[in-house]
């Protein structure tokens, strides 16, 4: 069952909250479908999508004046707390059955998000410490769905040999590819990693960088929370001014996954967003068909199924973390490995 997986007691994205409506939502997670819907207040619910009474999908149904979400194969109502509080076929002084309710879920709507758990959370949610800050400014980029594991999808953040080569001219370029020495940090269930590199000026084609001359150098700040969240906080040298990626992607568990994404800056408050969205949409197509093509699509977990070489280092963090996770192996908080290859 995906309540069982090993993975069901993390925070997992599920939507954004600005494009869950007056009706329910199906998404499916981890294998599982869902059913999201906000109640009379405004909150954000979740259970599994399936009505008690035979089995009905109840995105399918509506949520009424007050919150209830109704099945639309018998009209039962539903509250808040997953209990039936109304069966129109009985009578009015008939009692309902305890066993008519839903499975509940955890839900929250944090930075722009509606998030699931399916069970009882064993993590905290990601941190996106910018999103409330209000000397930031927060594009919300067009989600991606690729034919991919999440693995595949989170790994290519961590993959810095391909930036200057599949990214030339954007991320860097393709006459400065030797990768600069870096380490990697485990810190309970977090990577951290910093990376200082030459970035190239995109503003004649894409205007989002903050470097004045051709090139500048740009030191990167990752924290990888696992299983499949990336922050990232870019800091340009030669002005001091931030730009920030907030990345996390929702494990359907049948093959493919979709990746939701904000990019963030402290400079160019004023300026249009819309280069910002479309060079993360170009960034992300020239990603997938080089992803999706990746055989086997999931991640081999093991050490040796795979060459690796010194600038794969935080994905071969990331794949000893992500067996870890799998096979329920715990790491305490506060506790720091050095990985090195």
């Amino acid at each position: 069952m995906s309540r069982a997986h090993p993975l069901a007691g993390h925070w997992h994205p599920v939507a954004w909250a600005a494009e869950l409506g007056n009706g329910p939502s199906q998404v499916v997670l981890l294998g599982e479908r869902v059913v999201v819907w906000r109640d009379a207040n405004g909150g954000v619910v979740a259970a599994v999508d399936r009505c008690p009474h035979r089995g009905t999908a109840l995105s399918l149904g509506k949520v009424d004046e007050r919150g209830c979400l109704v099945c639309p194969y018998h009209g039962w109502r539903f509250d808040a707390a997953g209990s039936c509080v109304a069966i129109p076929q009985l009578a009015a002084e008939a009692p309902v059955p305890a066993r008519a309710r839903l499975t509940t879920l955890c839900c929250e709507e944090s930075a722009g998000l509606v998030w699931v758990c399916l069970s009882d959370p064993v993590a905290e949610r990601p941190e996106f410490p910018e999103f409330g800050d209000p000397t930031y400014r927060h594009v919300r980029c067009s989600t991606y769905r690729w034919v991919t594991s999440p693995e595949r999808m989170v790994e290519n953040f961590t993959d810095f040999g391909h930036l200057g080569y599949l990214h030339d001219g954007l991320l860097g370029s393709i006459d400065d590819l030797v990768v600069p020495p870096h380490r990697v940090a485990q810190v309970g269930g977090e990577l951290h990693y910093v990376l200082s590199m030459q970035v190239p000026n995109t503003n004649d084609r894409f205007a989002v960088t903050d470097v004045k001359g051709r090139r500048g150098v740009q030191t990167n700040r990752y924290v990888l929370t696992l299983p499949y969240a990336v922050h990232l906080q870019c800091t340009y040298e030669d002005t001091g001014a931030h730009r920030t990626l907030f990345f996390v992607a929702q494990p359907h568990g049948d093959g493919t996954c979709t990746g939701f994404c904000y990019q963030s800056r402290d400079f160019d408050l004023d300026g249009d967003d819309e280069p910002y969205a479309r060079f993360q949409e170009v960034l992300a197509e020239q990603d997938r068909t080089v992803v999706e093509s990746q055989v086997p699509g999931e991640v081999p977990l093991g050490p040796s199924e795979e060459l690796h070489l010194p600038f794969d280092r935080v994905a071969v963090a990331y794949r000893r973390a992500m067996a870890a996770l799998l096979e329920r192996v715990p790491v305490a908080a506060g506790t720091r490995i050095q990985t090195t290859i």
